[in-house]
């Protein structure tokens, strides 16, 4: 709701702009060539060659990149042979799914605002009995306020999926969501990047693992703001709220809130390379406990951080985090121990290669009521020849329960693992098709029936091959 007001006001103080005299910029110009009117700015507002390793952006790959204002529509058409549907233990029977996905991306430049939406729905179409058709549904957006010294931003993550968003089995796997990168990616934006500069995992907007076709409301408000202090200082305070919410849940897995809260301070010592410290806090509550706070986090991480422009960018930091306890069935407790992320992303002539790795608390999802978990994610991209294009993506998350609950899953811990990759040609200017694979792997640390097994297991395989086609036309100028 306040990213809608954000929005409003932003269209009603730019329309305020024009109407005072500055005019829009000249359609007719030449593509990649920046407008230099006033309500359009003159150098790029987005993909910052350097900005604060607190903050909630990262840089943009993309070398000579305009800002632009535009809107690109997309669909995508896929066939899937699925071993394991369900994700359940000890199962597997080979079935169909056919998904129909439609996207829109939309991005507007004014002098001194920026709003951006990604949006992508449709629905998956299951040939097996109990599952038949889900809703798949993702919307992402922001707005920012820029003034000399820094800047306001709000953003909103919201998504509802039959299964958790890492590895995006809802999609059919990382592989088949490659039609849809997000036009928006030097926002952060996209659910393949991880979202805001890699740090959307400490505010809570990700799933790892899913038994069964679980559908899942989850969505994430946040607030930052960034100012410069000087030349090479800066500071940044951030703010979040987070849920998730099971409408269909027979498995008896926990809804969770969550409060977050980061400052931290930035440094420059050299063009390239930045020192900085930062603060956070989490607050976990689960309704179907009770809805008290169970437990909190607060931690404080060093980082480093060493950016080339367009081509490098490299981070890495850790700490402390005290977890403090406060379950009133099981008691209370604090621990100590250690938190921190190390990221990569290097762009090569004609690669680009990604990795990260973060270690914080979670609301663990949905098989605990919180877990310390550990998120692991590689990914490649590289053209194929004139037409063809390849990526692979590997990822792995393992949770460890942080407390005891009634509901949930009996394990102590969790690990889920995915690799997968995909092939795309490009056929003409706007349409293409892809061939993907990807293998999935669901283990607990003791056995658990899932929903309609017969025999309990503790290991869940998946495999799905997929091909599709997809349409993205050249992106639709609105300035």
């Amino acid at each position: 709701m306040a990213l809608l007001m954000f929005l409003v006001l932003t269209q009603a103080g730019a329309q305020a702009q024009t109407d005072s005299g500055q005019q829009p910029g000249d359609n007719s110009q030449a593509a990649g060539t920046p407008s230099a009117s006033p309500d359009q700015p003159s150098t790029p507002t987005i993909g910052v060659e350097n900005p604060p390793l607190t903050g909630l952006d990262a840089p943009g790959l993309e070398t000579n990149a305009a800002p632009r204002s535009f809107l690109v529509p997309g669909v995508e058409l896929s066939e899937a042979l699925d071993s394991n549907i369900g994700s359940q233990s000890a199962s597997a029977a080979v079935h169909s799914a056919t998904r129909l996905l439609g996207s829109l991306a939309v991005q507007r430049f004014w002098s001194k605002y920026e709003v951006a939406a990604d949006y992508v729905g449709g629905g998956a179409f299951y040939n097996t009995q109990g599952v038949g058709a889900q809703q798949v549904h993702s919307v992402e957006a922001e707005g920012r306020r820029r003034w000399q010294t820094g800047q306001l931003a709000l953003r909103e993550v919201f998504s509802y999926l039959p299964e958790g968003s890492f590895g995006f089995g809802a999609y059919g796997g990382a592989g088949a969501y490659g039609g849809y990168r997000s036009a928006l990616g030097g926002l952060g934006f996209g659910l393949p990047a991880g979202g805001f500069g890699g740090q959307l995992d400490f505010f809570g907007a990700s799933q790892f693992g899913s038994l069964g076709q679980e559908p899942r409301i989850s969505n994430t408000a946040l607030a930052d703001i960034v100012e410069d202090l000087s030349p090479r200082s800066s500071i940044t305070v951030a703010g979040s709220y987070g849920l998730v919410h099971f409408t269909d849940n027979p498995l008896n897995l926990i809804d969770s809130r969550q409060t977050s809260a980061q400052v931290g301070y930035n440094y420059e010592f050299t063009r390239r390379d930045q020192i900085a410290v930062l603060y956070g806090f989490q607050s976990f509550h689960f309704p179907s406990l009770g809805g008290a706070e169970t437990f909190n986090t607060n931690l404080i991480n060093l980082l480093y951080g060493h950016r080339i422009s367009g081509r490098l960018d490299f981070v890495i930091g850790g700490g402390p985090q005290i977890t403090r306890i406060n379950d009133p069935f099981f008691g209370h407790s604090s621990r100590v121990s250690g938190s921190g992320r190390a990221s990569l992303r290097y762009h090569f002539p004609k690669a680009s290669v990604g990795l990260s790795y973060d270690h914080y608390n979670t609301s663990g999802s949905g098989f605990f009521a919180g877990a310390r978990t550990d998120v692991a994610h590689a990914t490649l991209t590289r053209p194929v020849g004139r037409k063809w294009d390849g990526m692979l993506d590997i990822g792995y998350a393992h949770n460890k329960r942080l407390q005891q609950s009634f509901l949930g899953i009996n394990a102590d811990s969790s690990t889920y693992g995915y690799a997968g990759g995909a092939l795309r040609r490009q056929l003409g200017r706007e349409f293409g098709a892809f061939l993907s694979y990807q293998f999935n792997y669901q283990v607990f640390d003791s056995s658990f029936c899932g929903a309609g097994n017969a025999v309990c297991n503790r290991i869940s395989n998946r495999h799905v091959l997929a091909v599709g086609l997809d349409w993205h036309p050249r992106p639709i100028r609105l300035d």
